[in-house]
């Protein structure tokens, strides 16, 4: 097997984890939001949002257009933004239903939003340099 077919799988099989990932989030999201009394929280609703459109479409879409694939300095960088937008809008969630919020929560959101930037820009820059060889 090569090494771009092994890449390949690596990034399906990534893609398959986010999956399993956001059908957890959905899962929990519908629990919760059950006993939540009737209380809702648009940030608990689409908790599933990030694992699903943010982690398993992005490298889906990888293992089947490109030829270059992230490091693991990238991906672990972009893993780590996006687990911390998650807790971000779980957090946000659990603190909307309990009707009360916290001076804290925007730092969720821009220091997953950086990671995830972070990421990206290690895969470019890193894509860039091996096209240079």
């Amino acid at each position: 097997m090569s090494t771009s077919e092994h890449n390949r799988q690596a990034m399906r099989g990534l893609a398959q984890n986010y999956l399993l990932i956001s059908l957890g989030c959905a899962v929990f999201s519908l629990i919760y939001e059950y006993f939540s009394h009737g209380v809702y929280s648009g940030f608990m609703i689409f908790l599933f949002f990030f694992p699903l459109f943010l982690g398993a479409l992005p490298f889906f879409l990888l293992s089947r257009i490109t030829a270059v694939f992230p490091s693991e300095s990238a991906r672990g960088t972009y893993h780590a933004g996006l687990a911390t937008l998650g807790l971000g809008s779980c957090l946000s969630g659990i603190l909307d239903i309990y009707g009360t919020t916290s001076p804290y929560l925007p730092a969720y959101w821009i220091v997953g939003g950086l990671l995830m930037l972070a990421g990206i820009l290690q895969f470019f820059l890193s894509a860039r340099y091996h096209r240079a060889d």
